[in-house]
């Protein structure tokens, strides 16, 4: 069994309500994922015994690809050292740099 990513020592609970992820193709939303208070990190990917948020569609998805750490009112995604990458609105970012999130943000 795999390690679950830890949250980074900067990191801060949640405090935003409403916080999802939309899984969408196109315009058309697939899946919404909704990503509780309180936690200090929301890791992504295909393994279901570490990922918060599973995603077993995306044969490009690595076991844990990214994660989503928050600190104050402010979102981070982090690259997991994932294999094919990970992109913040068509940029890729680099592996393990926090790269801070804006409402609406596309991550593929």
């Amino acid at each position: 069994m795999a390690t679950k990513f830890p949250a980074p020592s900067w990191a801060t609970e949640t405090t935003h309500t409403n916080l999802a992820l939309e899984v969408r193709s196109g315009g058309t939303l697939l899946r919404r994922h909704e990503l509780p208070r309180g936690r200090r990190v929301f890791v992504i990917g295909r393994q279901a015994d570490v990922a918060d948020v599973v995603v077993r569609d995306d044969e490009t998805a690595s076991r844990q690809h990214c994660a989503i750490v928050p600190r104050g009112e402010r979102l981070y995604l982090i690259d997991l050292k994932s294999p094919r990458g990970t992109f913040v609105d068509g940029k890729r970012i680099r592996p393990n740099e926090p790269t801070q999130l804006g409402g609406g943000a596309s991550i593929t």
